[in-house]
């Protein structure tokens, strides 16, 4: 008897520890996931309904500046590199002189001189805000694309933060490494703008896929990705020998976007295409807003170099064929591959992660651990009941 009510009060711990861990606090929602996935609280309706409308302003402000911007800014005849325009705060002339003096190293890197589309970066420097309204985008970058009425002008967006601001202003060193190098920051932060200048304007059927995946596949134009040689958004997720964070974070995509990371060719080419069957109009103004996390809402991992990666590796030319063709994205990006565009892909992805291995298919190693864990419970078990044997 003793023993079943202490059963019975294991039973009740474990229902409350359960009922702590996935129900939601009071005063918010979960999320709807599965009873088994960890809930994600929400805020209130009201709380919910404040957030939108805080992002739809900062979206709105965001599209207002980048239009005057387009208005006010004069192109310096004499460079061919971005103007860079900061906002914020008055900078030193030797201040500005050392980030113009990065810019121009950056650009002659990527192998830009005179180009057709002209760049301009806005560089956002920290500054403080009114508490009575929404603070205005500070996490996110935003381009403001050619467009019929200004063909050769793209502008970028970018919110320095409080570290940034600090380098720039000559209060903090920056760090030589990852995503603390000012150049790599830089370099990102032209993202669209920089295949517009090198390639000029794409083909209808190539920018409305493009938009239709907010550029997912064309943020960083550069050789040595986001922060370095080998970093990439996969190293985002974490590392694979944290089996439950790393694999939380790969099973969060879609199921395409898994199947590519395991090495498969038709997982690959559906994600690459995703959005390309999609017939959208582009906007004017053709403002391009890349989500707040956006190595956790791609298609492709790590599908911020893609088309960068793409470029270098069929050459100028034959980039050029597909950046400005006329017909479906999965011809003309076939043809400048000279491959299906799954295997290609699939052979890519190889050169950032080792296959992954999806299915029921547990390590040898894991098999055997559960089969000796096993054995010894039925040894247990079967040495218990002799002993209670009555003779």
């Amino acid at each position: 008897m003793a023993s079943l009510k202490r059963w019975i009060l294991v039973g009740l711990v474990g229902c409350l520890a359960l009922a702590l861990a996935y129900l939601p606090p009071r005063g918010a929602k979960s999320s709807g996931t599965s009873f088994f996935v960890g809930q994600t609280v929400w805020g209130t309706p009201a709380r919910q309904h404040a957030q939108a409308l805080a992002e739809e302003w900062r979206n709105a402000d965001a599209a207002v500046r980048l239009l005057e911007d387009r208005q006010r800014v004069k192109r310096d005849s004499l460079r061919t590199s971005p103007t860079i325009v900061f906002r914020g705060a008055a900078l030193p002339p030797n201040a500005v002189h050392k980030v113009e003096t990065v810019m121009d190293s950056l650009w002659r890197g990527l192998g830009f001189a005179e180009t057709k589309v002209r760049v301009t970066l806005v560089i956002e420097l920290q500054r403080p805000y009114s508490l009575d309204t929404p603070t205005p985008l500070q996490d996110r970058v935003a381009y403001l694309a050619p467009d019929s009425t200004h063909r050769t002008t793209c502008l970028a967006y970018l919110p320095a933060g409080t570290y940034w601001t600090l380098v720039i202003l000559g209060k903090r060193e920056a760090r030589h490494d990852g995503f603390g190098r000012f150049a790599q920051w830089l370099a990102a932060g032209l993202g669209p703008c920089a295949f517009y200048a090198a390639y000029g304007t794409p083909g209808t059927p190539v920018e409305s896929w493009l938009a239709a995946r907010h550029w997912d596949v064309g943020l960083y134009l550069g050789s040595h990705g986001i922060a370095g040689e080998r970093f990439s958004s996969l190293d985002l997720l974490g590392n694979p020998s944290s089996p439950w964070y790393w694999w939380d974070g790969v099973y969060s995509f879609p199921p395409a976007t898994v199947a590519c990371l395991a090495g498969r060719p038709s997982g690959c080419r559906t994600a690459v295409l995703a959005g390309a069957a999609d017939e959208r109009t582009i906007r004017i103004p053709n403002i391009i807003l890349v989500e707040r996390r956006w190595w956790r809402v791609q298609h492709l991992l790590p599908g911020e170099r893609y088309l960068g990666d793409v470029a270098r590796t069929v050459g100028r030319d034959r980039f050029l064929d597909f950046w400005t063709s006329g017909q479906p994205v999965d011809t003309a990006l076939a043809a400048a591959l000279k491959q299906p565009v799954g295997e290609w892909t699939a052979d890519w992805e190889r050169g950032f992660v080792r296959p992954i291995r999806l299915g029921p298919a547990p390590p040898l190693g894991g098999v055997a651990i559960a089969l000796a864990i096993a054995v010894l419970a039925i040894v247990v078990v079967a040495g218990t009941a002799s002993r209670r044997q009555i003779r």
